[in-house]
């Protein structure tokens, strides 16, 4: 019979052995003085003779600070003392006196205290100015640089001309200056009080676009005829020209495409029509290939030839009354 195995046996250990960590015998720990520092005579002395120096830069870096804010906030050096202190450039069309009232407020002022963004803003809303940027310049000036709006015609507001630039925005004529341009008629909002208000712009947008497909369709040398005088833009699908035709006028409708194809047709025949209707009053061209013409009345030309409105200081507009049947 085999020999029984021999089962472990169990020692059973006391309570306090299991409760608590397991201490080594061999272990000590070192007790270390507890250091107390006590305050020497003439301590602050001797810490003032180590930091001396980064106590001395920091002393010397706050004078520094306060002399430079005095010198350029507070000095007559940087005051802006008179409207000969502020440089103008690109002002071709008299804004240069209106630039210096934008300013007239700052006089006696630190330059560095004037808001330039503000005075820009106020610059770029004047009359001619597209855009506008200003500029601190040392000591005590301002430099003011435009880019001026570039008129392309005469435009009829009510019974006036003013000119007109390519984005529909109507200009005073200045005091000097000489401009031959068509006359532009039916613009939207011409003539109501804030002609430059933000939806006449945006109703004039495709008018000038219109007139300027025409205008570089005809144009001769950057420029339209002079036998063309005045373009009427109130119809969105027909632009009407006013022609000189010898001693007389001529209404064109040119509708809204191929206007050089269509005028080099009024070209051909115009001749033609004018020996064979001496009223000739108006040429519908707006079927490609195609003129119906309006013979008008057999009565005698008008003696005055007409011409391209010119707009000059303090005159009247040359207008050229429409005549015959449109």
């Amino acid at each position: 019979m085999a020999a029984r195995e021999r089962e472990p046996e169990f020692v059973e250990e006391p309570d306090d052995a299991l409760d608590g960590p397991v201490r080594d015998p061999d272990y000590r720990r070192r007790s270390a003085p507890v250091r107390v520092r006590r305050k020497r005579p003439g301590e602050w002395l001797r810490r003032l003779q180590r930091h001396w120096r980064a106590e001395a830069w920091a002393t010397a870096g706050c004078a520094a600070l306060l002399g430079g804010y005095a010198f350029f906030f507070h000095s007559a050096w940087f005051v802006l003392a008179s409207s000969g202190q502020i440089a103008v450039a690109g002002a071709s069309h008299g804004e240069a006196s209106a630039v210096a009232g934008v300013f007239a407020s700052d006089l006696g002022r630190d330059i560095f205290f004037i808001p330039i963004e503000a005075r820009r803003e106020s610059i770029a809303a004047l009359p001619w100015v597209r855009s506008a940027t200003v500029l601190r310049v040392w000591p005590a000036q301002l430099q003011v640089r435009l880019t001026e709006r570039t008129p392309v015609a005469l435009a009829r507001a009510g019974s006036s001309l003013r000119l007109v630039d390519g984005g529909g925005v109507l200009l005073t004529a200045p005091e000097k200056g000489n401009f031959d341009f068509p006359v532009l008629s039916g613009l939207a909002g011409a003539e109501a009080a804030n002609p430059d208000a933000r939806r006449w712009l945006q109703a004039r947008a495709p008018q000038m676009e219109r007139f300027a497909a025409f205008r570089d369709a005809l144009a001769q040398g950057g420029k339209l005829g002079e036998e063309i005088s005045e373009i009427d833009l109130s119809e969105s699908e027909d632009l009407r020209a006013r022609i000189g035709v010898g001693r007389t006028s001529v209404l064109v409708h040119f509708g809204d495409r191929n206007f050089a194809a269509r005028f080099a047709l009024f070209q051909q025949q115009i001749e033609g029509w004018e020996q064979k209707f001496p009223g000739l009053a108006s040429v519908d061209l707006r079927y490609d290939g195609q003129a119906i013409v309006d013979p008008g009345t057999a009565a005698k030309p008008a003696a005055a030839t007409p011409a391209k409105a010119t707009a000059k200081p303090a005159a009247k507009a040359r207008g050229t009354k429409p005549g015959g049947r449109g």
